[in-house]
């Protein structure tokens, strides 16, 4: 199988398993926001993103890392799977306690602090289930952890619906979360062992790592992924400190969409690595190539959806709030969702950097986003509230994506970005434009407009999305954001017979 069908195979199982299970996660949050409130759904909110940061931490920065090993040698894989491990059940030990020293000390209520800890079970479960992900991964068989992903998804709908209707409350979402988590830890660790391997280490190989050779490994990218959960989930954490459950709870409702939306790069890197590596041993410049077209691609499809959402946050968060308890919730959405683009650059910008054996620079870039996002939080917080949270979130991903092109330059696998960047931009803003201009004409009861679109009924609202999405490809093809070329490549996409 080629390495662009492969990636494209392994994006779509990736994704499906996912977003199928994000889907889900989100009737499940429509049925708990108005049963829990907005005080409920900041405890949920803070817990979540508290066990987050503390899970990374945990991961020790092996996940890619472990994935790019193993795919290099598959003949260490039971080696570098138990070295991963050691280490991750030790950190995840010293995590849980300081979690709860975290939580004592803060002075949290009953209900807060039994959330907090039992969400922070996913600690241990969680950190396992992705050390066997990142083995499937290498060796390209990610259709077993979309299995376990999907079966997850399901157990968490069904048993938080169940105990949220029994009058469990947060806690009967809270435990429905953890069993889900055991759940897919208990099929993806079977399939891992069944179909990957070999667990034992050849004797005759001249390096074998252990616990020491994975942690001098993966302390680069440990603190770079540090850094970098901290500046991506540290506002929820500080909203609930400073302003309290209220304003986390506006906040993380109206940031949902992003963290759903912003898995499907996140997951598009992932799929896209093991090609990449291969490719990266052969050439540097084979590898920039790919990723350029990698980032293209994504961008074409990131940056108009990115703007459907600015437009639809009304009726996205009206989707989870039937009782009109979260409307600032509408403007976050409508802020933070523009960091999305810039996420989706930086998952390639970053795989490129790993494949060039630079993850070292994910430290300085990780730092300096941190600090960037915790100063800003910490000015803006006080002063703004959650709206602050939002533009310090912005504001942070693009010092992110600053400092990913600063390391990329001077290597061999830098890559031309004028294409890849401003093309999609300009195809969306032609493409809108010319929308908007086209339906003053022959639709002007829809009132379509440059900031606005028409949400005043189906008609409106499909009729220009149906146009948009006709004159966007138009603009794609005329302003040669895809080309020939591309177009070829995206057959090798297609089955083919077999001879």
């Amino acid at each position: 199988m080629g390495a662009t069908r492969t990636v494209a195979k392994n994006t779509l199982l990736l994704t499906f398993g996912v977003l199928f299970g994000r889907a889900l996660s989100a009737l499940l949050i429509r049925f708990m926001t108005p049963e829990l409130g907005k005080e409920g759904v900041g405890i949920w909110g803070s817990a979540t993103d508290l066990t987050a940061i503390l899970l990374v931490i945990t991961n020790w920065g092996l996940g890619t890392l472990l994935t790019r090993e193993v795919t290099r040698n598959k003949g260490l894989t039971g080696p570098l799977l138990w070295a991963t491990m050691r280490i991750r059940w030790v950190l995840g030990t010293v995590c849980y306690g300081l979690m709860w020293v975290f939580v004592r000390a803060s002075g949290y209520p009953a209900l807060d602090t039994a959330a907090v800890l039992v969400t922070g079970l996913a600690i241990f479960i969680e950190s396992t289930a992705m050390g066997c992900d990142a083995v499937l991964q290498a060796h390209e068989k990610v259709e077993h952890q979309s299995y376990s992903q999907i079966v997850s998804a399901v157990a968490y709908f069904g048993l938080g619906w169940l105990w949220l209707e029994q009058g469990h409350g947060l806690m009967g979402v809270v435990w429905a979360n953890v069993v889900s988590r055991v759940i897919r830890l208990a099929i993806a660790a079977p399939l891992m062992f069944r179909t990957c391997g070999p667990w034992r280490a050849d004797p005759d190989a001249p390096h074998v790592p252990g616990m020491f050779w994975m942690l001098r490994l993966g302390l680069p990218m440990f603190m770079a992924t540090t850094f970098g959960i901290i500046y991506n989930k540290v506002d929820t954490v500080m909203l609930k400190n400073i302003l309290g459950n209220d304003a986390a709870g506006l906040y993380v409702l109206g940031h949902r969409a992003l963290d759903i939306m912003i898995l499907v790069p996140s997951l598009f890197g992932f799929a896209l690595f093991p090609a990449m590596a291969r490719y990266g041993m052969e050439s540097p410049q084979a590898a920039a190539r790919l990723g350029e077209r990698a980032l293209r691609f994504m961008l074409v499809a990131v940056v108009p959806l990115t703007l459907l959402l600015t437009f639809t946050a009304g009726p996205v968060i009206g989707f989870f709030d039937q009782s009109g308890e979260f409307p600032d919730s509408v403007k976050v959405l409508m802020i933070v969702i523009w960091a999305l683009p810039l996420q989706a650059a930086n998952t390639i910008f970053g795989r490129l950097l790993i494949t060039a054996d630079r993850e070292k620079a994910f430290v300085t870039i990780g730092l300096t986003a941190m600090v960037a996002n915790v100063v800003l939080n910490s000015l803006w917080i006080p002063r703004h509230a959650y709206f602050g949270a939002s533009w310090a979130t912005i504001i942070s991903v693009a010092v992110s994506t600053f400092m990913h092109l600063r390391w990329l330059q001077p290597s061999p696998f830098r890559l031309p970005l004028r294409r890849a960047l401003a093309g999609p931009v300009a195809a969306t803003a032609v493409a809108w434009g010319a929308t908007v201009g086209l339906l003053r004409l022959l639709a002007p009861g829809w009132h379509a407009s440059l900031f606005a679109m028409p949400l005043h009924g189906w008609l409106p609202f499909l009729g220009t999305f149906a146009v948009m999405a006709v004159l966007y490809v138009a603009a794609v093809a005329l302003l040669r954001v895809v080309g020939r070329a591309d177009v070829e490549l995206l057959r090798e996409l297609m089955p083919t017979k077999a001879h």
